[in-house]
């Protein structure tokens, strides 16, 4: 035999609130429902949490699909009657009560960051170095990045993508920056499950890098100073199909062989140095990620 005996919604006791979060990019609500339990005077708390037939995690209704029961508070009125509140939260999408958080605008955040590291030229692109052609060591500079955190909702996330795009600098326009200037630096996401919907909250961080003294697309490339022990020089002989004939030996210094590199040129001929006038070193530079479209990790 049950012990409830009339299960009544009181209409005077319904609450409900809209609140935006996230720099109003994240719309909440907040609703609520009473009822008031008549029972047998042996009726418990399990009863009467049953006797609605709502349970945990169940929708409010189809006017609000995302908002989901979360909270059930229960105080007992009198030996035989109850009043039962359910308490419902979820997020709504960004224009209509319909959306579902997967249309909610992504989060944008612009930062920079900085970095001190060794550097082995100046300003104009000349070594840093004594007027005898020796590298002087530890001088440092401070390297700016701009940084963007960008956080969305997404349905889906792929690790396997994640772990190529984080080797990956952009093969597209991204924000205003050219191909070649972002580089993925994280990619995270947290997995959120409600009864009516399963999706990712994704957060992605890039940083651009401003290329200096380089082009664009080699913006992330390693650029270092071609020297080296060794160097290429011209044999005697008549040039073989207009081929002069070479070979590579070891760098000399006062007959001796140098224990410093010397700076070559982009052929890897030794640039003639030590006579007080300035060098102008040549650099070599290294594609060391892989080129991918940024628009489809679906951050924007």
């Amino acid at each position: 035999m049950s012990n409830i005996i009339e299960v009544t919604e009181m209409w005077s006791k319904p609450t409900s609130s809209v609140s935006l979060s996230d720099n109003f990019r994240k719309r909440s609500i907040k609703l609520q429902r009473a009822f008031q339990i008549l029972t047998t005077p042996t009726a418990n708390e399990y009863d009467c949490y049953r006797s609605t037939g709502i349970l945990e995690g169940d929708r409010f209704s189809d006017q609000f699909p995302y908002a989901f029961a979360d909270n059930f508070s229960l105080s007992r009125q009198s030996l035989i009657l109850w009043q039962l509140n359910v308490d419902y939260s979820g997020e709504l999408g960004p224009s209509d009560n319909q959306d579902n958080p997967l249309f909610t605008l992504p989060r944008i955040d612009w930062d920079d960051v900085e970095t001190e590291e060794e550097i082995d030229e100046d300003w104009d692109g000349n070594p840093i170095q004594t007027i005898n052609g020796e590298p002087i060591e530890g001088v440092k500079a401070l390297l700016p990045d701009q940084t963007v955190s960008i956080k969305r909702n997404m349905l889906l996330f792929n690790p396997f993508i994640q772990a190529r795009y984080r080797r990956s600098v952009n093969s597209d326009s991204y924000l205003g920056w050219p191909p070649g200037t972002a580089k993925l630096m994280k990619l995270s996401a947290s997995n959120v499950v409600t009864p009516e919907l399963a999706y990712w909250e994704v957060t992605g961080q890039i940083r651009f890098r401003y290329p200096y003294r380089t082009t664009n697309e080699k913006a992330w490339y390693q650029r270092v100073r071609h020297q080296g022990y060794y160097k290429r020089v011209d044999l005697p002989g008549v040039p073989n199909n207009d081929v002069q004939p070479t070979q590579i030996i070891r760098a000399m210094k006062g007959g001796e062989p140098t224990n410093r590199p010397v700076l070559l040129d982009a052929e890897g001929y030794e640039i003639p140095q030590g006579d007080g006038q300035s060098v102008e070193a040549h650099w070599l530079e290294f594609k060391i990620y892989d080129s991918l479209p940024y628009g489809a990790l679906g951050l924007l």
